[in-house]
């Protein structure tokens, strides 16, 4: 069977240079990948909301399951706009419309797995935000300054690197964090979750109670848990470690539709 495409889903604050050091690696293995811009990063003026980046998600993959099987990566806030993008493109459902694709996993690396009615802050407030998110209710935008970056996200990563990756972080719509989520892809799609345990204490903490508020929460397809020793960008800290592991999950559920 033809290899699945990935499908790398950038996180808030982001865009899709974050992946390109785990874009070169599939790609040596010869495997390819997609990486869409989601526009609540970096848009001016910003998204009201996400609905721009479900559309965007939604378009790019129900062009690729047309006659690809396609294996979504969410990254940290992308977790909430993958997770809802997806409804009616599993592999069954794609099926059921004569296409010859559809998405056959979901890999959420310290994202956020959410159920249906989720959301991240109350309209119009910043609860729930660390403080080094920045808001600016009046331009609608969240920031976090170069100085925060290494905390927030590239723990592991060395401080001349960590200067060169700053310069790619841009704004993130508000909007984005009060939007509230419609669908729940894991329940129907087999998922794996990348567990960075260098990651923030407290986001260890908060992606530990996610995964088990998910699965207590009903159906669900979470198979896998990935406790990995690196910080929350492991894409730039340890890309042949999550290519390899990319990889080992995409032709496990290959084999999983063979049999």
């Amino acid at each position: 069977m033809p290899k699945p495409i990935f499908v790398l889903l950038h996180g808030a604050w982001h865009s899709p240079q974050c992946w390109h050091h785990l874009v070169s690696e599939l790609g040596r293995e010869g495997f390819e990948s997609v990486t869409p811009s989601l526009p609540s990063s970096g848009s001016d003026p910003p998204t009201l909301d996400w609905s721009q980046d479900v559309q965007k998600i939604r378009q790019t993959i129900s062009e690729l399951v047309r006659d690809r099987d396609v294996v979504v990566v969410m990254h940290s806030f992308s977790g909430m706009t993958g997770g809802t993008a997806l409804e009616g493109l599993d592999k069954a459902s794609c099926a059921g419309k004569g296409l010859f694709g559809g998405v056959v996993k979901l890999v959420y690396i310290a994202a956020f797995i959410v159920p249906e009615g989720f959301q991240h802050s109350p309209q119009g407030t910043r609860n729930n935000m660390v403080p080094e998110m920045k808001t600016d209710l009046e331009s609608g935008i969240v920031t976090v300054r170069e100085e925060d970056a290494k905390n927030m996200f590239y723990q592991d990563i060395d401080d001349g690197s960590v200067a060169e990756l700053v310069r790619d972080l841009r704004p993130q719509s508000l909007g984005s964090f009060w939007s509230i989520t419609t669908f729940a892809a894991w329940r129907f799609i087999a998922t794996t979750y990348i567990l960075c345990t260098s990651d923030r204490p407290s986001t260890v903490a908060a992606a530990e109670y996610l995964i088990e508020t998910a699965k207590a929460s009903g159906q669900h397809r979470i198979e896998k848990v990935i406790a990995v020793d690196c910080g929350h960008s492991p894409f730039i800290s340890r890309p042949q470690w999550l290519c390899r592991t990319l990889i080992e999950e995409s032709i496990g559920c290959t084999q999983l539709r063979q049999e």
